[in-house]
């Protein structure tokens, strides 16, 4: 009998110790935090050490810096209901409202953007082009000093108890100003609002609305709403039954509440913007959202088409809807384990482009047959200068230096644009050929081959200043393929630098101040697949390739080159002055994950003998390179420095830069000779074969 007794409570142990098990949390210090619940707020972890103090201020916060990865393992515990009352302050909504120009922004064939379309916009013809300031002086796009605003604070019971009253404060920028106590019984999912009327200011202000109650909760962080006065305001639409199944289950924000869930998003989107810091930004991005409105509503279908007043203009900055086969069929059900207690990293991303920012993996280029390696004839592949970023990827990545610049620059201005950003390119671009030893190459060849772009072959085919400009199609066809013909060829001058000549483009101005002038990418579209170029540099015969985005273009103006940005291209070619090149350059695979990298030397360096100037080889140096991206992509990197005597050094492929390989891996090493004071020789190449 006590055997039996002491079998059922060991049993009993194992099946709590199961339900109870939750997350691990792994730091870069070595140290480990077991049975936690994490919550992932991008630049910071919030960590509570047992599911008693979910919800309650008692957590730790760990600067993501010093994160190693966590694991998320809840069990049926994480998702009982308390029988407890939850109080929400699910949004504070601000009227009268800013006029928005979602809807409202029409793109012709040559991406240009024209306001239009609406009863409250004054129709000007094709000066809108031109003149965007005169088609919206009719609206309401900023508020005046001292003007009432009212400030409607919205609280629901979000819990599965009644709540039994509480006291609420106003407060403008962390001081009280308002506040009062509701006696009343609020039922499970009633709502109730409180209003508030505020003299506008100028500024950066926050406006805050806290509850404070002496019933036992499920969270308290609920019970505070704190936005940015000058935030743009986002509305969310969504079916009644998709919020009540959300009820079913606890999310990773720590409820059981969709509208806590959703606006904690905007919460890190703001985060976010402050953590995202530039030359260009050293203060971070001064824009902010806040949560408006949420329209519950049973036909979404219909909320999503409409929205728009009377005058035929949204009076929102940007809006997300929740729309799929559940709500047309009415079959909800509560969002998978998996989905609802991470963050939703795809949120921020498409809140992003209600904000006018475009994809950036618009950029990334799988490469085609037309642009090949010389040595493999493996496709030329692009991706992304620093692709993790909010636009790129989904994930707790910072938003990009050109979005951070945009929305430093229009954080006051109506949301509906998008990608209007890719107009700011500096008046002048130079293209500048380096040696390997950081010396001019003149008279290299330059050609450069556009993606979106296809050759005119009935243009004008244009010459300026020694270059020759091809025309392309201007038909609103923006193919993804670069153009198998140059759209800009020529040499570069004494200095090793070429302009991109400033092509042709239909002048446009948004109303963010952007302006489209003739430009090295001619018609670029605001989607930006003309925001890639191929460039070609040809020395002596042997090609090497570079990508150029408009997008670190856009950056430099942002950073204060607005009349001129010089590209640096660093080829490992050696301009007249160099030791000789070594020979019989080979790469093949050693024991083991090795590999054998063997040469002769130059001619005249074959024996030590040879002393004179520059023919004097002091050593060699081996390199490697990994994929078959541009060579700004993914250069040369130094492997082994040796001596004049050796003839091959063993390399190991596990030593390589945590770079992003993300198209192929393709080894190649190289060596070159070392001459007196350092000077280096071209590198030679050799591709590792494939193994078989």
């Amino acid at each position: 009998m006590n055997r039996m007794r002491a079998a059922a409570a060991i049993l009993a142990l194992v099946a709590y110790s199961a339900s109870t098990k939750a997350d691990t949390l792994r730091l870069l210090d070595g140290s480990v935090v077991e049975g936690c619940y994490v919550r992932d707020e991008a630049t910071r972890l919030v960590v509570w050490t047992s599911l008693a103090d979910v919800g309650t201020d008692r957590y730790t916060v760990y600067p993501r810096s010093g994160v190693d990865g966590y694991e998320i393992d809840r069990r049926e515990q994480w998702d009982e209901r308390p029988a407890l009352p939850d109080l929400s302050v699910t949004h504070i909504e601000m009227n009268p409202k800013l006029a928005g120009l979602h809807g409202r922004v029409h793109y012709d064939t040559l991406g240009r953007p024209k306001i239009g379309g609406a009863p409250a916009l004054v129709d000007i013809g094709d000066r809108a082009y031109d003149e965007p300031e005169r088609v919206v002086q009719d609206l309401k796009l900023f508020y005046e000093p001292g003007e009432e605003i009212t400030f409607t604070a919205h609280v629901k019971n979000v819990g599965f108890a009644p709540s039994r009253g509480f006291s609420y404060e106003w407060l403008i920028d962390g001081e009280e100003i308002a506040g009062g106590f509701h006696d009343r019984l609020l039922d499970e999912t009633d709502e109730i609002t409180f209003e508030l009327r505020w003299a506008w200011r100028d500024g950066m202000h926050h406006v805050e609305f806290r509850v404070a109650t002496s019933d036992d909760e499920i969270s308290i962080e609920n019970n505070v709403a704190r936005d940015p006065t000058w935030g743009w305001g986002l509305v969310y639409i969504v079916h009644p039954g998709r919020v009540a199944a959300w009820r079913e289950a606890r999310t990773a924000y720590g409820t059981f509440s969709f509208e806590d869930f959703y606006r904690w998003h905007l919460d890190i989107m703001n985060r976010l913007f402050e953590a995202s810091v530039y030359p260009s930004a050293p203060d971070g991005i001064r824009a902010r959202v806040r949560l408006d409105r949420i329209i519950y509503t049973d036909d979404v279908d219909a909320a999503a088409a409409g929205g728009f007043e009377e005058d035929g203009i949204r009076y929102d900055q940007g809006r997300w809807i929740w729309i799929d086969d559940d709500d047309r069929n009415e079959t909800w059900e509560p969002a998978s384990h998996d989905w609802r207690n991470k963050t939703e990293w795809s949120l921020p991303h498409e809140l992003g482009h209600q904000l006018g920012m475009v994809d950036l993996y618009q950029i990334d280029y799988a490469g085609d047959e037309t642009h090949v390696t010389p040595d493999t004839g493996e496709a030329i592949t692009h991706m992304m200068n620093r692709p993790y970023t909010m636009m790129h990827w989904h994930g707790p990545n910072l938003w990009s230096e050109i979005h951070a610049g945009y929305l430093n620059e229009t954080w006051d201005k109506p949301r509906g644009y998008f990608g209007d950003y890719y107009f700011a390119i500096p008046e002048t671009v130079v293209l500048r050929a380096l040696d390997i030893n950081g010396r001019p190459l003149p008279g290299a060849g330059i050609e450069a081959f556009q993606r979106g772009a296809r050759i005119d072959p009935g243009g004008d085919i244009a010459q300026t200043d020694g270059v020759t400009i091809h025309p392309v199609l201007e038909d609103g066809d923006f193919p993804n393929e670069v153009a198998g013909a140059p759209v800009v060829a020529g040499k570069t001058d004494s200095a090793g630098e070429m302009a991109l000549p400033n092509r042709d483009a239909a002048p446009v101005r948004s109303l963010n101040g952007y302006e489209r002038k003739p430009n090295a990418f001619g018609n670029i579209n605001v989607v930006g697949q003309r925001g890639l170029m191929l460039v070609k540099v040809t020395w002596q015969g042997q090609p090497v390739h570079f990508w150029i985005e408009a997008a670190d273009l856009v950056v430099e103006w942002y950073r204060g080159n607005r009349e001129k940005a010089v590209v640096t291209l660093k080829t490992p070619f050696a301009a007249p002055g160099a030791p000789q090149s070594p020979r019989s350059v080979t790469a093949e695979r050693g024991e083991g994950n090795s590999v054998i990298v063997a040469w002769e030397p130059s001619r005249v360096g074959a024996s030590r003998e040879a002393r004179e100037g520059l023919d004097r080889v002091v050593g060699y140096r081996v390199w490697r390179r990994v994929g078959n991206d541009g060579l700004n992509d993914r250069p040369w990197f130094p492997v082994r420095t040796v001596g004049p005597d050796v003839r091959r050094v063993i390399a190991d492929l596990d030593d390589l830069p945590a770079e992003l390989y993300y198209y192929s891996k393709r080894e190649r090493f190289g060596v070159s000779t070392i001459g007196e004071l350092g000077t280096l020789s071209a590198i030679v190449p050799a591709a590792l074969p494939d193994t078989e």
